[in-house]
């Protein structure tokens, strides 16, 4: 397979995402898009069950947001006192959740048309690591149909529970910040069993296509570097190939895979049109 450095040289990277903002920017149904994702097809199957916790790729320049940018909830396990009122009077913390809520009080407070208005309401889901997994049940399918809302799992301090013994509750606002902060800036991925990935690479208007093209580079770079196990390095069998899109565009090609070229030093993909 081609190496990943190798993947934006021909420049039909940056051929395929002018391309896609100029239909954004000119096409009505696509005026609301912002999201650019590509869509990753590797040679063989992950392999890896799906459990709706995001994976962070880490992007080496551009930041996809601030914390301060995005409206955020977080859910912590019952009671949450100890969490609200730690979190919301340190000077780190005070002001980067909107709000604040245990599981269980989410549960009673919203459910049906509430749960709808609570996706709208929110940028972005943080949950403990302790009560993330009910959160399938709690938050229902809207939050966890494709990956745009799945909610991202933190620790609330670095103490570590120890077998046969019960954790001390702690709330570490410089902890909690810095995993925040690693949640915005970056990128993520789901691990499933198939053989495609989708990953958010920008935003249109947002970010300059030199940005957009070094954070495809950083994903790809991580997803192919075994070193990087195991939350990076997950492709299996090679990179086929690599689209470009926004949630309702159609998909862009700045990859194709060709065995024919496979031992050259580089591959020219100036015969794939967009």
């Amino acid at each position: 397979m081609v190496e990943p450095s190798n993947i934006l040289k021909s420049g039909l990277a940056e051929k395929a995402l002018n391309a896609l903002i100029l239909q954004c920017k000119e096409n009505a149904s696509l005026q609301n898009d912002k999201d650019i994702h590509i869509i990753i097809n590797m040679g063989k199957k992950m392999g890896i069950k799906r459990d709706n916790i995001p994976r962070i790729i880490p992007l080496t320049k551009c930041k996809l947001f601030k914390p301060r940018d995005l409206n955020i909830l977080l859910i912590t396990k019952d009671p949450s006192s100890l969490y609200r009122e730690t979190l919301t009077k340190d000077e780190h913390t005070s002001e980067l959740f909107k709000e604040i809520i245990s599981v269980k009080n989410l549960k009673r407070r919203f459910r049906g048309s509430k749960l709808t208005q609570l996706y709208k309401d929110f940028d972005l889901v943080i949950a403990d690591y302790r009560v993330h997994h009910l959160l399938p049940e709690v938050l229902g399918s809207r939050f966890f149909h494709g990956s745009k809302k799945l909610p991202y799992m933190i620790r609330m301090s670095k103490e570590v529970k120890l077998k046969r013994q019960q954790m001390t509750e702690k709330c570490d606002p410089i902890y909690v910040r810095a995993q925040l902060r690693s949640i915005c800036k970056n990128t993520s991925y789901i691990p499933n069993d198939d053989n495609c990935l989708s990953v958010r690479v920008g935003y249109i208007q947002k970010h300059s296509i030199p940005e957009i093209l070094q954070n495809i580079q950083d994903t790809v770079n991580f997803l192919t570097d075994r070193s990087k196990r195991p939350q990076g390095g997950v492709v299996k069998g090679g990179i086929i190939s690599i689209f470009v899109k926004t949630s309702n565009s159609t998909s862009l090609p700045i990859y194709q895979f060709s065995e024919a070229k496979e031992n050259t030093e580089s591959e020219n993909l100036s015969d794939i049109k967009l």
